[in-house]
């Protein structure tokens, strides 16, 4: 199973997929991975999910966090924004982040009282990032990552995978204590950064180099300029699910897959 989509028609190209691991094929489970994006003028939001693989209903958690979080972003932009039409000082835009987690978070914890379970079976990671003319902010809980870019070989990882005190441990959105463990990062741009990629953590081990978090750059660069050479449609999101589908992929990572491009028009 794939989840893909690709938009364009504004100043920002993106592809995305979320595709079902080798794993829970053989198991008989679903894709828990989500993702999500938007663009809003010149800014784009977006948003990847990884649901607990020990959770009921993950699935329904990783995507209602991810689009809650999306929805959160864009009205708090609205309300509460320093300049129209985006922000332009770096602790309003980590205001606007750091809110919307919180709305994600309430919104999983209301859910969950919708359906008579425990807020446990929604566990969710989650990775939302802002990209305005002249800022970038990411809020992070879990595992999962962004590289950002301004050009072929030129690769940064923006917000590395956290990880938790014991091997295997990840933090989740439901967690009692998890704004306490949100991870938030800010840069002003000065026209540097027109690229970024976000993921899950079934692909840190094939796009990270395991000794610093640094990006891999042959991994990224045929994808982003395979992104520019693509027509605005939904099959180039079936064309990168296929390649998250791939052996050249799957003989490599097992898990859940979720992959986001996203690259400014040139």
């Amino acid at each position: 199973m794939s989840c893909a989509e690709s938009h364009g028609n504004s100043v920002w190209k993106v592809s995305r997929a979320s595709v079902t691991g080798t794993s829970h094929r053989r198991t008989g489970l679903p894709c828990q991975d989500s993702s999500g994006h938007s663009v809003v003028g010149e800014a784009l939001i977006a948003a990847v999910a990884d649901g607990a693989g020990s959770a009921s209903m993950s699935d329904v958690g990783s995507s209602l966090a991810a689009e809650t979080s999306i929805r959160a972003v864009q009205r708090l932009l609205d309300e509460s924004h320093d300049h129209s039409p985006h922000p332009t000082h770096e602790t309003c835009l980590k205001r606007v982040v750091t809110g919307a987690v919180e709305d994600a978070r309430r919104e999983l914890h209301e859910e969950a009282e919708r359906l008579d379970i425990d807020v446990r079976e929604l566990a969710t990671t989650l990775l939302l990032a802002v990209h305005t003319p002249s800022l970038l902010a990411a809020a992070q809980i879990g595992d999962g990552a962004m590289v950002v870019s301004d050009g072929p070989g030129s690769y940064a990882t923006f917000i590395t995978p956290q990880r938790g005190e014991y091997a295997n441990q990840t933090d989740f959105l439901t967690s009692s204590d998890a704004m306490s463990k949100l991870d938030v990062r800010t840069r002003r741009l000065d026209g540097e950064t027109h690229r970024l990629a976000m993921f899950t953590d079934g692909l840190q081990n094939l796009v990270l180099k395991a000794a610093d978090d640094s990006p891999h750059p042959p991994f990224f660069d045929p994808l982003f300029t395979w992104l520019g050479s693509q027509p605005d449609s939904e099959e180039t999101g079936n064309r990168l699910a296929a390649f998250l589908e791939s052996p050249r992929v799957t003989s490599r990572a097992d898990d859940d897959l979720t992959l986001l491009l996203a690259a400014t028009r040139e």
